[in-house]
């Protein structure tokens, strides 16, 4: 799912041609790495960035609407919607939370004080 959004937003920043949003591309794969690690804060922090992606994306296709092309209402549509559904799954599926609770526990135990 994770990659699929990647890969989503790429293609809509390079057809916007909106050479900013890479960095916040990048920095939403270096977060989704400390939040495969188990870390926390990255857990937040990405669930951070999807939400504010879902609301600036929806922002954007309502007071641009005329002056975007198809593919970008419907590209972001399906991007804020995936943005959400990540978001969603992050906070409760409970088999993930276990998972970043064992890669914590891991982490605890392979680095005593």
């Amino acid at each position: 799912m994770f990659l699929a959004h990647i890969v989503l937003d790429t293609i809509l920043v390079v057809i916007a041609k909106d050479l900013w949003a890479i960095s916040r591309i990048l920095v939403t794969i270096v977060v989704m790495y400390f939040v495969l690690q188990g870390r926390k804060w990255a857990k937040w922090v990405l669930m951070g960035i999807f939400s504010f992606l879902v609301v600036a994306l929806i922002a954007m296709v309502i007071a641009l609407y005329s002056k975007l092309s198809t593919i970008l209402i419907v590209g972001s549509t399906i991007l804020a919607v995936l943005s959400a559904i990540i978001t969603l799954y992050i906070a409760g599926n409970k088999d993930l939370n276990r998972y970043f609770s064992g890669k914590r526990q891991a982490s605890v135990n392979s680095n005593p004080i």
